[in-house]
Protein backbone atom coordinates (compact mmCIF):
# COMPACT_ATOMS: atom_id res chain seq x y z
CA UNK A 1 0.00 0.00 0.00
CA UNK A 2 1.16 3.49 -0.97
CA UNK A 3 2.69 4.91 2.36
CA UNK A 4 0.84 8.20 1.79
CA UNK A 5 -2.60 6.66 2.21
CA UNK A 6 -0.82 4.93 5.57
CA UNK A 7 -0.03 8.03 6.74
CA UNK A 8 -3.24 9.31 5.89
CA UNK A 9 -4.78 6.13 7.58
CA UNK A 10 -2.21 6.97 11.06
CA UNK A 11 -3.12 10.85 10.78
CA UNK A 12 -6.77 10.20 10.72
CA UNK A 13 -6.38 7.91 13.97
CA UNK A 14 -3.77 10.10 15.82
CA UNK A 15 -1.17 8.22 17.83
CA UNK A 16 -2.21 7.96 21.55
CA UNK A 17 0.53 6.00 24.01
CA UNK A 18 -2.13 5.48 27.17
CA UNK A 19 -5.19 2.93 26.11
CA UNK A 20 -8.51 5.16 26.33
CA UNK A 21 -11.86 3.85 25.78
CA UNK A 22 -13.30 4.65 22.14
CA UNK A 23 -16.72 3.64 21.80
CA UNK A 24 -16.44 -0.19 21.68
CA UNK A 25 -12.34 -1.02 22.91
CA UNK A 26 -9.73 0.47 24.88
CA UNK A 27 -7.11 1.84 22.33
CA UNK A 28 -3.67 2.74 22.08
CA UNK A 29 -1.32 3.83 19.45
CA UNK A 30 -3.01 4.32 16.51
CA UNK A 31 -5.79 3.22 17.07
CA UNK A 32 -5.25 -0.68 17.66
CA UNK A 33 -6.86 -2.72 20.68
CA UNK A 34 -4.95 -2.42 23.93
CA UNK A 35 -4.13 -5.70 25.62
CA UNK A 36 -5.51 -3.84 29.09
CA UNK A 37 -6.90 -0.66 30.10
CA UNK A 38 -4.44 2.15 30.40
CA UNK A 39 -1.93 0.36 28.61
CA UNK A 40 1.27 2.44 27.59
CA UNK A 41 3.03 1.77 24.54
CA UNK A 42 5.83 3.13 22.62
CA UNK A 43 5.99 4.43 19.31
CA UNK A 44 7.53 1.51 17.94
CA UNK A 45 4.90 -1.02 19.58
CA UNK A 46 2.82 1.33 18.07
CA UNK A 47 4.19 1.22 14.38
CA UNK A 48 3.97 -2.85 14.97
CA UNK A 49 0.81 -3.11 15.90
CA UNK A 50 -0.45 -0.64 13.52
CA UNK A 51 1.39 -2.68 10.80
CA UNK A 52 0.00 -6.03 11.78
CA UNK A 53 -3.64 -5.03 12.32
CA UNK A 54 -3.45 -2.93 8.79
CA UNK A 55 -2.04 -6.13 7.07
CA UNK A 56 -5.01 -7.66 8.37
CA UNK A 57 -7.51 -4.84 7.04
CA UNK A 58 -5.59 -5.17 3.48
CA UNK A 59 -6.38 -8.84 3.01
CA UNK A 60 -9.99 -9.01 3.55
CA UNK A 61 -10.20 -5.99 1.23
CA UNK A 62 -8.03 -7.78 -1.17
CA UNK A 63 -9.62 -10.79 -1.17
CA UNK A 64 -12.98 -8.87 -1.77
CA UNK A 65 -12.11 -6.82 -4.74
CA UNK A 66 -8.80 -8.28 -6.18
CA UNK A 67 -9.11 -6.18 -9.10
CA UNK A 68 -9.90 -2.51 -7.21
CA UNK A 69 -7.33 0.02 -8.13
CA UNK A 70 -5.18 1.19 -5.64
CA UNK A 71 -7.64 3.65 -4.19
CA UNK A 72 -10.39 2.08 -3.85
CA UNK A 73 -8.25 -0.61 -1.69
CA UNK A 74 -7.18 2.13 0.29
CA UNK A 75 -10.00 3.36 1.27
CA UNK A 76 -12.04 -0.14 1.96
CA UNK A 77 -8.64 -0.84 3.95
CA UNK A 78 -9.00 2.20 5.96
CA UNK A 79 -12.42 1.45 6.94
CA UNK A 80 -11.81 -2.28 7.53
CA UNK A 81 -8.93 -1.11 10.13
CA UNK A 82 -11.51 1.44 11.48
CA UNK A 83 -15.07 -0.71 11.50
CA UNK A 84 -14.53 -4.01 10.52
CA UNK A 85 -15.80 -5.76 7.78
CA UNK A 86 -19.40 -5.86 7.69
CA UNK A 87 -19.33 -3.61 4.01
CA UNK A 88 -18.13 -6.52 2.10
CA UNK A 89 -21.67 -8.03 3.54
CA UNK A 90 -23.90 -4.82 2.72
CA UNK A 91 -24.77 -1.91 -0.48
CA UNK A 92 -21.68 -0.89 -0.20
CA UNK A 93 -19.88 -4.63 -0.82
CA UNK A 94 -22.13 -4.62 -3.47
CA UNK A 95 -21.42 -1.19 -5.19
CA UNK A 96 -18.22 -2.70 -4.93
CA UNK A 97 -18.78 -5.74 -6.85
CA UNK A 98 -20.06 -4.37 -9.75
CA UNK A 99 -17.39 -1.52 -10.47
CA UNK A 100 -20.08 1.16 -9.51
CA UNK A 101 -17.74 4.04 -8.15
CA UNK A 102 -20.10 6.83 -7.36
CA UNK A 103 -23.18 4.49 -5.52
CA UNK A 104 -19.47 3.42 -3.59
CA UNK A 105 -18.60 6.41 -3.10
CA UNK A 106 -22.09 7.55 -1.77
CA UNK A 107 -22.62 4.65 0.40
CA UNK A 108 -19.04 5.19 1.72
CA UNK A 109 -19.95 8.34 3.58
CA UNK A 110 -22.44 6.73 5.33
CA UNK A 111 -19.97 4.77 7.76
CA UNK A 112 -19.87 7.82 9.88
CA UNK A 113 -21.38 6.90 13.18
CA UNK A 114 -19.89 5.80 16.23
CA UNK A 115 -21.95 4.74 19.13
CA UNK A 116 -24.95 5.11 17.09
CA UNK A 117 -24.78 8.63 16.17
CA UNK A 118 -23.08 11.14 13.73
CA UNK A 119 -19.79 11.41 14.49
CA UNK A 120 -18.16 14.81 13.13
CA UNK A 121 -14.36 12.80 12.87
CA UNK A 122 -15.65 10.31 11.12
CA UNK A 123 -17.77 12.05 8.92
CA UNK A 124 -14.30 14.11 8.06
CA UNK A 125 -12.37 11.06 7.35
CA UNK A 126 -14.62 9.33 5.38
CA UNK A 127 -14.92 11.91 3.03
CA UNK A 128 -11.19 12.10 2.94
CA UNK A 129 -11.41 8.67 1.66
CA UNK A 130 -14.10 8.44 -0.14
CA UNK A 131 -12.00 10.80 -2.55
CA UNK A 132 -9.76 7.78 -3.02
CA UNK A 133 -12.60 5.41 -4.54
CA UNK A 134 -11.54 5.26 -8.34
CA UNK A 135 -8.43 7.17 -7.61
CA UNK A 136 -5.12 5.04 -8.94
CA UNK A 137 -2.97 6.93 -6.84
CA UNK A 138 -2.98 9.03 -3.03
CA UNK A 139 -5.49 12.47 -3.75
CA UNK A 140 -6.68 10.94 -6.61
CA UNK A 141 -4.38 13.31 -8.18
CA UNK A 142 -1.14 11.91 -7.58
CA UNK A 143 -0.46 14.69 -4.97
CA UNK A 144 -1.56 13.75 -1.31
CA UNK A 145 -4.35 12.10 0.39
Amino acid sequence: MDPRYLDAIKKSEGYTPRASWDYKQHSSGYGTKALYPGEVIDQGEAERRFSDEIGKARAIVDGFAPDADEGTKAALTSLTYNAGDAWTRSGLGQAIRSGDTQAARDLFMQYNRAGGAVNEGLAGRRQREAAWIGAPLPGGDASQP
